[in-house]
């Protein structure tokens, strides 16, 4: 089914809206020795990630500076920068809104992880010292303890360090630095998939299982396959998480 046209600001339930930026800034304090405007532009992000701030939410310049205190300088220049990012919309003379998740920039962020992490994961299976096997090990086994828990948050920040780590095991550290803007809208739907759908944190687990072994055996073949299917499931639950997600989510 098509997705409707990007609504108006001015007619996004303002109610709703500064519940969820109270639930985005909740316990939020800025540090007077580092930048107020990449605070706020990092809280508003991994909000926006995560799914506290849903799309076409309204972000208003007034309110978040109301809720940190802090002048609205910072504030403007913080949704300027996200708005660059493509995480949320400014409407002149209006507003700004948490933008719906655009599927030609999923799919970009998809086909990139997809090909750099195969690349880098291929070789690192021939150089992986016991110390970063073991490393590795852990962190799926901290994985395993939140599924078991249901502790869906935590899972989630374990995959992102199981995948950072893997770069760097590989000495390739500034490339997942620079993959960490292509793949925003790709990691809303790594959240969204986690709340949504059924048994996806489980299906992953097992995956991160399987490439661990891999990797421990050296079997290049089946990894370089295993990580292809692992990056490339989250389009192939796409359509079910876009019966199960609110309809105003996504935008072809």
């Amino acid at each position: 089914m098509p997705r409707t046209a990007i609504s108006d600001p001015s007619k996004v339930d303002p109610a709703r809206a500064e519940s969820s930026l109270l639930a985005a800034l909740n316990g939020f304090k800025l540090d007077p020795t580092r930048s107020y405007t990449a605070q706020v532009h990092n809280q508003l992000r991994e909000a926006i990630v995560r799914g506290i701030l849903p799309p076409r939410t309204a972000l208003s310049e007034a309110t978040i500076s109301k809720l940190i205190d802090v002048s609205r300088t910072p504030v403007r220049e913080a949704l300027a920068q996200l708005a660059d990012e493509q995480m949320v919309l400014i409407y002149r003379q209006v507003g700004t809104i948490v933008a719906p998740v655009r599927i030609s920039l999923l799919e970009e962020g998809r086909f990139v992880r997809s090909t750099l992490e195969c690349a880098s994961h291929v070789q690192l299976a021939q150089t992986i010292t016991p110390e970063q096997l073991t490393e590795f090990g852990q962190i799926v086994e901290r994985q395993r303890n939140a599924v078991k828990s249901g502790e869906i948050d935590r899972f989630s920040e374990l995959d992102e360090l199981m995948h950072r780590r893997l770069f760097e095991f590989a000495g390739r550290e500034h490339v997942w630095a620079m993959l960490e803007p292509i793949k925003r809208q790709f990691d809303r739907v790594r959240w969204l998939l986690l709340g949504h759908v059924a048994g996806h944190a489980e299906r992953a687990l097992r995956e991160h299982e399987q490439m661990l072994a891999q990797m421990a055996s050296r079997d290049v073949a089946g990894l370089g396959a295993s990580v292809s299917s692992h990056i490339n499931h989250i389009t192939a639950h796409l359509a079910a998480l876009r019966e199960q997600a609110p309809e105003s989510y996504f935008v072809d």
